[in-house]
């Protein structure tokens, strides 16, 4: 573009030249030729911009993220002359677009369109925009272009992915696995049944069953598995949505999927934050995850909700220091976690510590009694091999 520019006003410098040594009806039609020719290209131009059509649309606008959505978008000319040059951008911050090239280049005769059929992705839960951000009109002669931000874009939903994992090693360290919760349970309550297609086939009681020949299930009659306690950072850190959605977006995606591993395996879950006030949410089974996943996907991180007000909503939670372990969901390693966790090991709890973060995280090498354990998953990390 900047060379056809240039070759205009060489032209256009020849043309001045041309009438002011030469002059005649050739050198005075030439002058004007060069002087209205780049006026009716930027008319063109600024027409095609006012007049072209963009349709787009998205199959629902709530998906999940990282889940392939049918996307559909049409360039529509409705006008009597070609448009020249028609080149679409994307939002790319949070959302992509597969087989796509910004820099494709379309020309639409009268009356024509181009639709297209792809496939979107969003990378982060939250509310964005996604689809055709911005269109660039440029004319025939390359001398002028314009770009617009489209004005009609795709505000969608963006409920967190449902990770379900295997198991979770890293929670070894503290005791926390529900194998190791099902062990607590006093012995002298176990009973047995016979075994039922669907049982846990770790619950099978394998002395009974090789005395008796027939596979026998253990069932417990004494005092129920304590739960584990998961507190989780609800602060916004940053104005930037480039800045605090993928964080949050990994911390909602780790609470769940650890939400879930537990409850599948028969472990209480009760989980803590602060949004104007202490939030919990008890889980004794897997009946209540779906409201759960619900209240999570809607939930709204605040600048206000600090960590010293999730900590010191603790004491009014005499559960958590009752429970079998306690699980700390981070956005930052603070004083006030420090503390938190200090207080949590003096109880005899054992904590876990996640901190979700693309920076280095400078934990304690140790904790007082050894009971704490600390681990910094990456915004992009995948859980089943970060927590595996």
């Amino acid at each position: 573009m900047r060379r056809n520019r240039l070759i205009a006003l060489v032209l256009f410098a020849l043309s001045l030249v041309g009438i002011s040594l030469v002059g005649g009806t050739v050198s005075y039609g030439f002058f004007f030729f060069m002087l209205l020719f780049p006026a009716v290209s930027l008319v063109y131009t600024l027409i095609v911009f006012l007049r072209f059509k963009i349709y787009q649309q998205l199959e629902g606008k709530t998906v999940v993220a990282g889940t392939a959505t049918p996307f559909y978008y049409t360039l529509q000319n409705e006008d009597l002359f070609a448009h020249a040059g028609i080149r679409t951008r994307f939002f790319s911050d949070f959302s992509s677009i597969r087989d796509f090239a910004d820099d494709e280049e379309i020309e639409l005769f009268p009356h024509t369109g181009v639709r297209k059929e792809t496939i979107l992705v969003c990378r982060y839960r939250g509310e964005y925009d996604v689809g055709i951000e911005s269109v660039t009109v440029t004319d025939y002669l390359r001398l002028f272009s314009l770009t617009f931000r489209n004005r009609e874009t795709l505000k969608v939903t963006v409920m967190p992915r449902l990770v379900e994992l295997t198991g979770v090693s890293c929670l070894d360290e503290i005791n926390a696995s529900p194998r190791d919760a099902a062990r607590s349970t006093s012995e002298p309550d176990v009973l047995v049944r016979s075994y039922v297609p669907g049982d846990d086939p770790r619950s099978i009681n394998w002395k009974i069953t090789a005395r008796t020949g027939e596979p026998m299930i253990r069932t417990r009659t004494g005092e129920s598995t304590p739960q584990v306690s998961i507190l989780m950072d609800s602060c916004r850190y940053s104005e930037d949505p480039a800045a605090f959605l993928p964080p949050e977006n990994k911390l909602l995606e780790t609470l769940l999927a650890l939400t879930l591993y537990y409850v599948n395996h028969g472990v209480p879950v009760g989980v803590y934050a602060f949004d104007h006030g202490s939030v919990t949410h008890t889980l004794e089974g897997t009946e209540s995850f779906a409201d759960f996943y619900q209240a999570v996907s809607g939930f709204h991180f605040k600048e206000e909700s600090v960590q010293q007000s999730l900590f010191g909503s603790v004491a009014s939670h005499p559960e958590i220091r009752e429970g079998s372990a306690v699980i700390l969901l981070l956005q930052e390693w603070a004083a006030a976690a420090q503390e938190a966790a200090d207080q949590l090991e003096r109880s005899g709890v054992p904590v876990m510590v996640f901190v979700v973060s693309d920076r280095e995280v400078a934990f304690p090498r140790s904790s007082p009694s050894g009971r704490t354990a600390f681990l910094r998953i990456g915004c992009e990390d995948r859980l089943q091999e970060v927590l595996t």
